[in-house]
């Protein structure tokens, strides 16, 4: 871009929707794309979103303006979104969920171009809308590269991950000390490790490292927590279904590091800088596992399934917690 229409961007900045509703690891990995974007064309970033996300976005340096869908209450909430995204001129529509839903978004808004993924990364069929299409690409590449695609669609060739996340300093809860999160959560059931093995692992680091194992997790996982803090005899502080998303990532950023599952927190542990240790099983970790990171993974013929359930996930109960801190103790 040469130097008249760089003056022309800066006095008339270009609004770009993000259609991104989704995960909160999905979302997370697209942060880099909206950072780019800003940093790079002087863009206006807004961004459609779901409530279980919104916080990583909402107030986020990147992000001019953020428009929320609250898909639980979506009969009220539907025609106040669509009136807001339709009289809103945006230059641009980015499909980043490549669902049937976000495709209609994107269709809906008052966009001068609306662009997704080429037709082999469609999902749902939205390779069908009369969308621009970035060029066709390795969708076994990890996501935050994919997603980075569209920066080079735009003509922005140089791109540096990094996620900006505002964290204020300060971990609540009383909190003190070294201590190590252990995040027992998973959307998907087939990527759960086993009460069993947090246990021995948190016994194991509060006798090898001398730090306090921290359980996090959601509501859902408030009675595996229980259970782990039983099985551990008193060495956990839980803090399973107590954490807000904002708490979450006050949590994350003060420990020493951190061991998940294949799970958004883990995307949000990596985004903060922090040392993670990953426990993968069905998922293939080049593409949704951690950008940065140590990865806990068997080697078996049924790997990667992808498989949300599985009766015998034998993928993850034959990791072992020995087998978790060794790598642990190798990235403290």
């Amino acid at each position: 871009m040469g130097r008249t229409g760089e003056r022309d961007m800066e006095r008339h900045p270009m609004n770009i929707l993000f259609v991104k509703l989704g995960a909160l690891g999905d979302v997370i990995n697209t942060l880099p794309l909206a950072i780019t974007l800003k940093e790079r064309m002087g863009a206006r970033i807004h961004w459609l979103v779901e409530p279980l996300s919104l916080a990583v976005v909402s107030g986020h340096p990147a992000v001019d303006d953020v428009v929320l869908f609250d898909k639980n209450r979506w009969p009220r909430a539907l025609p106040g979104v669509l009136s807001r995204i339709r009289q809103r001129r945006y230059d641009i529509a980015l499909d980043l969920q490549r669902t049937l839903k976000s495709g209609l978004f994107c269709t809906a808004s008052s966009s001068t171009r609306r662009i997704g993924f080429d037709r082999a990364r469609c999902k749902e069929l939205t390779w069908m809308l009369p969308f621009e299409r970035i060029r066709a690409g390795d969708p076994a590449k990890h996501m935050v590269y994919q997603y980075l695609e569209f920066a080079t669609h735009l003509g922005v060739h140089e791109h540096e991950v990094r996620w900006d996340i505002p964290v204020a300093g300060r971990v609540p809860f009383g909190i003190t000390g070294d201590y190590i999160v252990l995040n027992i959560g998973a959307t998907k059931p087939a990527n759960r490790w086993t009460p069993e093995g947090f246990a021995r692992l948190a016994v194991l680091i509060g006798r090898r490292l001398g730090m306090t194992p921290v359980l996090t997790g959601g509501r859902e996982d408030v009675p595996m927590a229980g259970g782990i803090a039983s099985l551990a005899g008193g060495y956990v502080v839980d803090l399973a279904g107590k954490t807000s998303i904002p708490e979450l990532k006050e949590v994350l950023a003060g420990a020493r590091a951190v061991v998940s599952c294949d799970t958004g927190p883990m995307h949000l542990a990596v985004a903060l800088g922090k040392k993670v240790v990953v426990l993968v099983g069905p998922s293939n970790p080049q593409r949704t596992g951690p950008l940065r990171g140590s990865v806990v993974r068997l080697d078996l013929p049924c790997m990667p399934c992808n498989r949300r359930k599985c009766a015998t996930p034998l993928c993850m109960l034959g990791i072992s917690p020995e087998l978790v801190m060794k790598h642990l103790e190798e990235i403290i």
